[in-house]
């Protein structure tokens, strides 16, 4: 191959430097699509990891208090009788408990979302659904915009056997190459251990836990972890 000094004298184009120093055109392309392809893999240094976890701890107790002070009053706490009430009487299934949580995992992903959006947009996803191909045992990334679509034309079967875990850090731009997965949990008390659900008989994962599901579909650098307000990242 010709010196880039030897190329530049038959590429008018060719940027202005002498000796080796000068760069043929498409080699400046050449580098530019190699650049943005390296960015495209960059996965999470460690110190950033530590970050993300401390924002996701911070969010957890941040989404605890709010929603506290909003639903139950100034000052109001959970308690092991106020978990186990029935939101209305009408539907006695549907407890304080699960309100509770459904609100604070609501919050906390806003907060997450507020506190990591503007820096590492397209390096994390909140509430990726993927799923595992039957036929091919690949693991597939569902575009929310479809997601969405299936389940207004009620072809809910398409998404059995898919998860959706709270938080995702993967490579930029590619919520396949996963890096590390988390999945808010707040107790009913705050007081109590936070646990993995385990998936209810009839389910496709029957009697499994979510962290070993996660792990298996995702196959991510670390294990699944949980956040909660009181006991941290584990």
């Amino acid at each position: 191959m010709d010196s880039a000094t030897s190329g530049c004298l038959h590429h008018p184009g060719c940027a202005s430097q002498v000796g080796q120093e000068a760069i043929l055109p498409w080699l400046a392309r050449a580098a530019a699509r190699a650049g943005q392809a390296a960015a495209m893999l960059r996965l999470w240094e460690a110190a950033e990891v530590t970050h993300v976890q401390r924002v996701l701890l911070e969010c957890a107790k941040e989404a605890n208090f709010e929603v506290n002070e909003r639903l139950l009053g100034t000052g109001g706490r959970t308690s092991p009788e106020l978990c186990k009430k029935p939101l209305d009487l009408k539907v006695p299934e549907v407890t304080w408990g699960m309100k509770l949580g459904e609100e604070k995992h609501a919050a906390a992903l806003e907060c997450v979302q507020r506190m990591l959006g503007a820096t590492d947009a397209g390096r994390f996803s909140l509430e990726p659904r993927y799923l595992k191909d039957s036929r091919t045992g690949q693991t597939r990334w569902l575009d929310p915009q479809v997601v969405a679509q299936w389940l207004a034309d009620g072809q809910f079967h398409l998404l059995v056997g898919s998860i959706v875990p709270d938080v995702v850090l993967h490579a930029l731009g590619n919520p396949l190459k996963v890096q590390a997965v988390y999945d808010f949990k707040f107790p009913c008390p705050v007081t109590n251990q936070p646990q993995w659900d385990i998936y209810p008989l009839g389910h496709a994962f029957a009697e499994r836990t979510q962290g070993s599901i996660y792990q298996e579909i995702l196959g991510s650098a670390q294990v699944p972890r949980m956040v909660s307000p009181n006991f941290g990242v584990r």
